[in-house]
């Protein structure tokens, strides 16, 4: 204001669409979209006497369509293993009001925000279930997830287009949903190990885990498609690829689980056995999804659908996604 201007309209470049991350400039300074602040211009540099009119609110709720993806998001895919989908789940993050240094608050946005929401979420399932492992965990979060926002359609992206796996994961969390989730894929430290063997072999292992004295001759390499993750994650090609999934059961001791298939026409799926039929709590059942892609454009890099597990009172979603070099050999380590 020292310039004499009565005040500022600061607005995002293209590439944060929709995304406005507040800062307190200390000044009469106003944020808005980049679509917004496109259509401000336009309108200044049109009109002759341009007016501008501020109202204070107070906080805004039922903002629609939410949640949408903010544009600092992380995306994938993974490049390290296109073989696991990343990112895993959508949280708030975005002009969250934290506590900061000392007795005060501030907005902040970012991971740092996603994290806790997360990390309270899981909390909440372990004080539930304290003899359930962190994949399981995980598993809950994942396959509960939402993937359509408060005015029904598809979660979307900073731009308001439709967010794809690669922008949201399995999709925004929902804690109420992920404390019950009915079925969930588990991990233990050998699925784990041997995943690290495929990874990284031997000295990533010995790095890993921190025991010089641990080898990989005696576990099996698991290649990341075959790990026993909540998402599925398969080659994109025109040749059948199967993966294979094993669950547990916490919900109902007698259960009935049904497979149901979303996927567009370029993506064939099937699924082995079709039915899940569970007679106690804590019993495994293990499945294979086969999944072949045809008349995939060459401009295309993945194509993505999904496998639910429908019972009464439990939907149980993972997305299947086919994605250009899944499925291939280890990567190289770094020197």
């Amino acid at each position: 204001m020292v310039a004499g201007a009565a005040g500022v309209v600061l607005f995002n470049n293209e590439a944060t669409g929709y995304t406005i991350a507040l800062h307190n400039y200390k000044a009469r300074v106003v944020q808005v979209t980049s679509a917004d602040g496109i259509t401000i211009a336009a309108y200044v540099k049109s009109a002759a006497n341009a007016v501008a009119t501020f109202t204070c609110n107070n906080t805004v709720l039922g903002v629609r369509p939410s949640p949408v993806v903010a544009s600092f998001s992380s995306r994938g895919p993974s490049s390290i293993a296109r073989g696991v989908l990343k990112p895993d789940i959508l949280a708030p993050g975005l002009n969250i009001l934290a506590a900061w240094r000392g007795p005060s608050f501030k907005i902040v946005s970012g991971t740092s925000m996603a994290t806790p929401h997360i990390s309270g979420v899981a909390a909440l399932i372990k004080s539930l279930h304290p003899n359930w492992s962190p994949a399981a965990i995980k598993s809950a979060i994942l396959t509960t997830s939402d993937t359509t926002n408060n005015i029904d359609g598809s979660i979307l992206n900073e731009r308001h287009g439709k967010a794809s796996a690669y922008d949201r994961g399995a999709g925004h969390v929902n804690p109420a949903r992920a404390a019950d989730p009915g079925l969930v894929y588990d991990l233990g430290a050998t699925d784990y190990a041997g995943y690290i063997c495929w990874l990284f072999g031997d000295e990533g292992l010995r790095t890993i885990v921190r025991n010089s004295s641990l080898t990989c001759a005696k576990l099996p390499k698991v290649k990341d498609v075959q790990l026993n993750y909540p998402t599925l994650t398969v080659p994109l090609a025109s040749t059948p690829f199967t993966v294979t999934r094993t669950v547990t059961n916490v919900g109902p001791a007698h259960s009935t689980y049904a497979a149901k298939v979303d996927s567009p026409s370029s993506m064939k799926v099937r699924v082995s056995p079709e039915t899940l039929v569970f007679s106690m709590a804590g019993e495994k059942k293990t499945f294979s999804v086969t999944v072949i892609c045809q008349g995939v454009g060459a401009s295309e890099i993945f194509v993505e659908g999904s496998l639910s597990w429908v019972s009464k009172k439990h939907v149980v979603r993972s997305p299947i996604v086919a994605i250009r070099g899944a499925g291939g050999p280890a990567p190289a380590p770094s020197p």
